[in-house]
């Protein structure tokens, strides 16, 4: 979630007493809403009878056969024919079938000795990973997290990097401590700018802001840093979004306009929309620079900010089409899975008479766990005539 206060509920009134602050301002970058979880499917009478357990037996794990866990081999081919892949796909399989026996009894730097055996470098390996985790079985899925990990191990960057930014987005830094030892050596040692940038973003993670700027400045200013690395951006607005947390409003808008005016980049201009002055041409500017490289919230928010022009009309819309460019904004966004710009539209329905499209729309929105609460206080009064919408 966003850690700016909203800012779009103060365009419009929405007459609904449950949904008075629905329009408001977006508060995270997570367009896509929550999948339905699928029920888990039964096995067969005669399976589950053949694999009834006789009492007082111990079930025992099957290891995955080791065959079953190789990549297919149109994968290996195609990665090599376009040049991705340094290797024959038959080697290949040779080094994953030796690196399976291998790891089950693993012994002293086995995997460096493998791939000396193989004549194959750790940006190979991480290569494989890559091939694995395109396969669809869940033995290939788990071999090609262990292949990563001895790529990470070995000392390829890029499969450190990719690592620490999943372990990251799903919150398990903890499990990750041997590629969190590669990545300080990377950042600390050898100055490694995109490293640094997720050094930063581990301590902020940790709750250690102050050693999360020291790394991001690190990397994006001189004599140590620079913004021609990939990542400059994501470092400087990681830096603004900090600077704002600590009350430095200047500092923070300061690093956003870096980012926006000196490398373009999108969240940046997002963010310095919220810092204008409300309903300002300077904040729509930078929302339709955002909108432009398809950021969900900015086009919830030019929405907002077309209902706002509407606060003052006194003629009463037929057609969803007489809201003008705030429908339009909404309804791109609500397609894209954005929930506020779902609530925007079921109300926008409502109030020229179509409650079953509304109902629609608020149907999906339940779908959306940052929605949720509200489409369903919405949802419950929403076929009372006497309640009004937007």
């Amino acid at each position: 979630m966003s850690r700016f206060e909203s800012r779009a509920s103060a365009y419009i009134g929405i007459l609904l007493p449950t949904c008075r602050n629905t329009i408001r301002q977006a508060r995270c970058f997570h367009p896509t809403s929550i999948p339905k979880a699928r029920p888990i499917a039964r096995a067969s009478p005669k399976t589950r009878a053949r694999l009834q357990q006789q009492e007082g037996s111990i079930r025992v794990r099957q290891a995955p056969n080791i065959e079953d866990s190789l990549p297919p081999v149109v994968l290996l081919n195609s990665a090599r024919k376009s040049g991705l892949l340094q290797i024959e796909p038959e080697k290949a399989l040779d080094f994953l079938r030796q690196y399976q026996q291998l790891a089950v009894n693993p012994v002293g730097s086995w995997e460096q000795t493998l791939c000396n055996q193989h004549n194959i470098d750790p940006a190979t390996v991480a290569t494989l990973a890559g091939i694995l985790r395109r396969s669809h079985d869940k033995a290939q899925q788990v071999l090609a997290k262990k292949i990563m990990l001895t790529a990470s191990a070995l000392g390829d960057k890029s499969a450190t990097l990719e690592i620490i930014s999943a372990a990251l987005r799903l919150g398990k830094l903890h499990d990750y401590p041997a590629p969190l030892r590669q990545l300080g050596i990377l950042a600390k040692k050898e100055n490694d700018l995109p490293a640094l940038t997720f050094l930063g973003k581990v301590h902020n993670a940790h709750g250690d802001k102050r050693g999360a700027l020291e790394c991001f400045r690190k990397a994006t200013r001189p004599p140590t840093g620079n913004l021609e690395f990939y990542g400059a951006g994501d470092a400087l607005v990681s830096e603004g979004l900090i600077l704002l947390e600590l009350k430095d409003k200047d500092g923070a808008e300061t690093a956003f306009e870096k980012a926006a005016l000196e490398l373009d980049d999108p969240a940046a201009y997002f963010y310095l929309s919220k810092l204008q002055e409300p309903g300002s041409p300077q904040e729509q500017i930078y929302l339709l620079k955002a909108a432009s490289s398809g950021i969900t919230e900015a086009w919830h928010n030019l929405g907002a900010l077309e209902m706002a022009k509407r606060k003052d009309t006194i003629t009463k819309p037929s057609k969803v089409e007489d809201f003008g460019m705030a429908y339009d904004w909404f309804q791109v966004a609500a397609t894209e899975g954005f929930g506020l710009s779902m609530l925007n539209l079921a109300l926008m329905y409502k109030s020229v008479g179509n409650v079953e499209e509304g109902m629609t729309w608020l149907e999906k929105a339940e779908e959306n766990a940052d929605v949720r609460d509200q489409a369903r206080a919405i949802k419950a009064d929403f076929r009372n005539s006497n309640v009004g919408a937007i």
